[in-house]
């Protein structure tokens, strides 16, 4: 009988171990949900120009996967003061309506979800796709400026 026991506390154990992780994301909240003081959020101008992407990494990595490279970069064009056109490599310019909201900067096309974007510094942002109205934290994209 204390075998069957001493079984239950260990599955339970095991149980409330795998539930923690699941409901709390790896390092979500190791990331910014609000830019820097004074970032230009719900403003086209400060998106315009060409970006890299990769995936954030955390300190001390020495490789980093780029995802697109500055070499055939994404270019973004402030196409008045709250709409931006997004052309990624090999795909049509998309149009996004911007806008400031909670300290950062939401994406808004016209027919799918939107994307929140939190700028970490004048030439970098994270992009976070949103599901249901519910940003994705834990999963976000780092995007570069790249030089001219």
């Amino acid at each position: 009988m204390s075998r069957i026991r001493r079984g239950e506390r260990i599955a339970v154990a095991m149980l409330s171990v795998l539930v923690t992780a699941l409901s709390h994301p790896a390092n979500a909240q190791d990331f910014p949900r609000q830019g820097y003081e004074g970032a230009p959020n719900g403003l086209a101008a400060p998106f315009a120009g060409q970006w890299g992407m990769k995936f954030p990494e955390p300190e001390g990595t020495i490789v980093s996967a780029i995802i697109v490279s500055c070499d055939d970069p994404i270019r973004i064009e402030a196409v008045d003061d709250t709409h931006i056109s997004y052309g990624s490599p090999g795909r049509e310019p998309a149009l996004f309506e911007v806008f400031a909201f909670e300290g950062r900067t939401t994406w808004a096309p016209p027919t799918a979800e939107t994307y929140i974007a939190v700028w970490l510094d004048p030439d970098s942002f994270h992009l976070h796709r949103t599901e249901m109205g519910r940003a994705d934290w834990a999963d976000p994209r780092l995007y570069f400026r790249c030089e001219s």
